[in-house]
């Protein structure tokens, strides 16, 4: 992805800008889990409803990569108030309820099985351990009387560990030759067969074509494959009335999987009168230029936001300081398009790969033990409320942490008694060792659940703190302070995060002249001058304020619009030269000269407001650009018709 494309330059531009209409703001692409908070939890680790189904091979509770007993009936619960399963979720305050894969998986092998759920053989059947498929029934009755969505996490790239190699021939043992469900996944022509994942041979990206651990590498660019996966998954939209899929592995299948399997998938949602259906690809990687990719190019509806949990934990840790988070957040025009933007990325601390939030910050830097609470407290706080869609990871919310590497294997840990001893001894954000306990019972004492609790609170009662436009206010040292608005109530809200050991004073200049500032989380003392707010926000914490006046500071420089090209990427930079300490909306067009139709490029709600547009999307040389913006007081302003030429790349 990293083509530099020469573009060579000419520009022509109008004078001026000009004031044409009145309207709402402009909205950029939300996908239909936008305000949704995410609960991700793995049910054999979460609670055992049904012991009968623990005699099925690969159950041994004292080591961490077997099966432990947790299944669908633990994690449903009785369905009435109290209860530790799905009403328990729903009591923190998630909206949404991601499972990992709970297809039937191959038989354990020695060194593990695949109580994690990436190692399916039949993908149209819950697995054994886990229940039965009218367990799964039952469990999405109960979300759907709860008004939980279902995420479920689904698998396209491959399947368990079936197929064998005799040196560079693959061939599948006469034992193993129908294993797999549905059928044509038992055909070895609709396999890549080429070697694992690091060392393939033949011609090709192994990252596309080889085994991920030595699991079957599927031919995902084959119509059987897509079209397979289409059906397969299809049924469980149908049966179970799922409201979104994790996509496993998303960036080792082929780069037009997606743009092949989605609509055959959101057309099976409709069907099932899912119109809000929402797909987000694992894209292992911390790069923002290379997620962008498989959003933009390779058509994932959303992926999850690796760069995000790396900087907001080293952020809350004190790792890094204020301007790592404006450098994160300033990169997410990279994600605008005419279908896209950062406001859809699925933002996390913490997961059963990367390790869990309290392990990443007590390991960031060396710090008093103390700060751990209120630090990972700071951690959720800025997933509430900046942009994206938060996830949290099952037992975060009651402090657990990790032991060894903190990753993977050590981060999957049970909410019930454990027979691990490394699992009952680890440190607890805000609280102690397990021991023989179980989490249930810890949740009602424990502070990160009580916070969790508070922010989704506030979140439910203020829409605009849940993915609303956000602009950045103030990034120096240990501040981060933000600006959220209430698009209905055209009112603006100031979120402040410290992460600092000493109480930090701050003034920031607003949308918003007059009136007061209610408190909305956190406790301080604030004062107003005009449109400029000052207030202390304590060590360690968050502060929320809401206006009580609406936004009334519409004044707007403006001047034209600007092309360059970005050395990272090829991409054309359109920046339009705008500002404002309003909430401004921006929506990019373009089209090649002799076209009398306009492509929508994209709509930035955030400054500095431009995007970044593909050249390979214009395969004519010449290509006009315009755009028109967008003030909270309705007005809008058009940028005249910028002309560009460019050069073959």
């Amino acid at each position: 992805m990293k083509r530099k494309i020469t573009l060579a330059l000419f520009v022509s531009i109008f004078l001026s800008l000009s004031t044409i209409a009145f309207g709402a703001n402009l909205n950029s692409p939300k996908v239909g889990l936008s305000q949704d908070l995410i609960y991700f939890v793995m049910p054999d680790r979460y609670k055992d409803g049904d012991k009968k189904n623990n005699d099925n091979g690969g159950f041994n509770t004292s080591l961490t990569a077997f099966w432990h007993g947790g299944d669908l009936k633990g994690l449903t619960g009785t369905c009435e108030p109290g209860d530790d399963g799905l009403v328990r979720i729903k009591s923190l305050g998630f909206t949404a309820v991601w499972l990992t894969p709970v297809v039937t998986q191959q038989e354990a092998i020695g060194a593990g099985s695949g109580y994690h759920g990436y190692w399916g053989t039949d993908f149209l059947n819950v697995d054994p351990h886990l229940g039965t498929n009218a367990d799964m029934l039952e469990f999405s009755k109960c979300a759907k009387k709860l008004g939980l969505k279902i995420i479920l996490d689904v698998v396209t790239n491959h399947t368990g560990d079936v197929i064998k190699y005799l040196g560079n021939e693959a061939y599948l043992p006469a034992e193993s030759k129908n294993l797999k469900n549905p059928a044509w996944l038992n055909d070895i022509k609709n396999y890549h067969n080429v070697g694992d994942v690091g060392s393939c041979w033949g011609v090709g990206n192994c990252t596309k074509l080889g085994d991920f651990y030595g699991l079957d590498d599927l031919a995902t660019e084959k119509p059987v494959v897509y079209k397979g996966w289409a059906d397969v998954y299809g049924k469980w939209i149908s049966k179970y009335g799922i409201s979104g899929f994790r996509v496993d592995t998303a960036r080792h299948v082929d780069d037009n999987f997606f743009k092949n399997w989605t609509p055959l998938i959101k057309a099976t949602a409709k069907k099932s009168q899912i119109t809000d259906f929402t797909i987000f690809g694992e894209v292992y990687d911390y790069s923002t230029l290379n997620l962008m990719t498989y959003v933009r190019q390779n058509k994932i509806e959303t992926v999850l936001d690796f760069p995000f949990q790396a900087k907001a934990t080293e952020f809350a840790a004190g790792y890094s300081n204020a301007p790592v988070l404006s450098a994160l957040f300033e990169n997410d025009d990279y994600y605008t398009s005419a279908q896209s933007s950062a406001s859809n990325l699925v933002t996390f601390l913490g997961n059963h790969d990367v390790g869990r939030v309290g392990y990443t910050i007590a390991n960031k830097r060396i710090q008093p033990a103390d700060q751990l609470l209120p630090r990972t407290n700071l951690a959720n706080a800025l997933m509430y409320f900046s942009r994206g869609i938060p996830v949290v990871y099952y037992g975060d919310e009651v402090g657990m942490t990790g032991s060894n590497s903190g990753r993977d294997q050590f981060a999957r840990q049970d909410m019930f008694p454990t027979d691990i001893e490394l699992w009952k001894n680890e440190v607890r954000v805000g609280g102690s060792p397990i021991g023989n306990g179980d989490s249930f019972s810890a949740t009602s004492q424990s502070p990160v659940a009580k916070y969790l609790i508070k922010l989704a609170e506030i979140r439910k009662s203020n829409p605009a703190l849940a993915n609303g436009p956000m602009l950045e206010r103030y990034s120096k040292y240990a501040l981060y302070v933000i600006s959220k608005k209430d698009v209905v109530e055209n009112r603006e809200y100031l979120v402040a995060f410290n992460n600092s050991d000493t109480d930090e004073i701050v003034e920031v200049t607003t949308a918003t002249s007059g009136g007061e500032w209610t408190q909305i989380l956190g406790a301080t003392e604030v004062t107003t001058n005009q449109n400029k707010v000052s207030f202390t926000v304590p060590a360690l914490s968050t502060i929320v304020l809401k206006a009580t006046s609406t936004i009334n500071q519409f004044a707007t420089k403006h001047t034209k619009l600007t092309t360059s090209v970005d050395d990272l990427t090829g991409f054309y930079k359109v920046k339009a030269g705008i500002s404002s300490k309003d909430f401004l909306s921006v929506e990019f067009f373009a089209r090649n000269v002799g076209s009398t139709k306009w492509l929508s490029q994209g709509i930035d709600t955030g400054a500095p407001y431009s995007i970044f547009v593909n050249p390979l999307d214009f395969p004519k040389k010449k290509v006009e650009l315009k755009a028109t913006a967008r003030n909270s007081k309705g007005e809008s302003f058009v940028f005249p018709i910028t002309k560009l030429t460019i050069s073959a790349p």
